[in-house]
């Protein structure tokens, strides 16, 4: 996906909320904002904008002289979904269909999201999202290529949120599948990583690896060797959340984006309304250029 302009209020807004979260002054907030703003002004629009992101984070970190912004965020994100695990693990388990149920949930939580949005009360959020239309929902092409795979690739996206993924790799572990977990290889906006994995519950089955990449997505270029292999040979890939998306939507591949469509460029490369929940099978590219405008 190419960076439309779009993107690039977006992603200075989520640059102000990290300078905020760790409680820098006006100064430095802009001398931060100014130096992201010029790094995106310069940028090639080709190039996804999860890669302008990373490339801004830089540029903050550098002015404001600060680790992760968002690790104390991630950690009460990490709590306040788990203290709703058990409920929704509930709600999963008891619907017609817990497989749907869970991707369901696991869309909705994409809500969650500190990079976009500057506050979040995740419990009425969650709900909200529950609650939101399906757009894209390509379920049975899913059902089919789980059917076939025996290891599923789950990339990850945001703390708090990998609560909501947890209960969907519980349902795909009990379907008999292997299932690799991949997280940022570094800190970024509210990206889950190593460390955030420490009290989120995980089953033991579940193998961890990271991108390599501190990217708030997956854009294969620039992911580490290891990590570019383990997907090339994937039998099935489950990809959270816009990053993600932005970085991959053009790969081949047994893909399949999972996700709310929390911005217009995003929603129209999906071919989906604002808001919608999405599952998204591999080779649909969206809606023609032209007509993405119009919704």
């Amino acid at each position: 996906m190419r960076t439309y302009p779009e993107c690039i209020p977006c992603i200075l807004q989520a640059s102000l909320n990290a300078g905020r979260l760790a409680g820098a002054d006006e100064e430095q907030l802009w001398q931060a904002l100014t130096a992201a703003a010029a790094e995106a002004a310069r940028w090639p629009r080709e190039r996804p904008p999860i890669a302008l992101g990373a490339a801004v984070a830089a540029r903050v970190r550098e002015k404001l002289g600060t680790g992760d912004p968002f690790h104390r965020a991630k950690r009460e994100g990490n709590a306040k979904l788990l203290q709703l695990y058990p409920a929704l693990r509930a709600r999963v388990r008891s619907a017609p269909d817990p497989l749907d149920a869970a991707l369901h949930l696991a869309a909705a939580a994409n809500a969650l999201d500190l990079g976009v949005y500057g506050e979040i009360d995740f419990v009425s959020m969650l709900e909200r999202a529950w609650a939101s239309p399906r757009g894209r929902w390509d379920l049975p092409r899913f059902r089919e290529h789980l059917a076939k795979a025996r290891t599923v690739l789950y990339l990850a996206d945001n703390a708090g949120e990998i609560v909501a993924d947890r209960i969907l790799i519980e349902e795909l572990l009990a379907q008999g599948k292997a299932v690799t977990l991949a997280v940022r290889g570094g800190p970024i906006l509210n990206d889950v990583t190593l460390e955030d994995l420490a009290d989120v519950g995980l089953p033991k089955e579940v193998e961890v690896i990271t991108t390599g990449s501190d990217l708030p997505g997956v854009f294969l270029p620039l992911c580490a060797p290891e990590f570019r292999a383990r997907f090339a040979r994937a039998e099935l890939v489950v990809s959270k959340g816009m990053g993600n998306f932005e970085g991959l939507a053009r790969e081949p591949g047994p893909i399949f984006f999972v996700f709310q469509a929390k911005c217009g460029p995003v929603a129209w490369e999906a071919g989906v309304g604002l808001r919608e929940l999405v599952l998204l099978g591999p080779g649909a590219a969206g809606l023609p250029k032209d007509a993405r405008h119009g919704s």
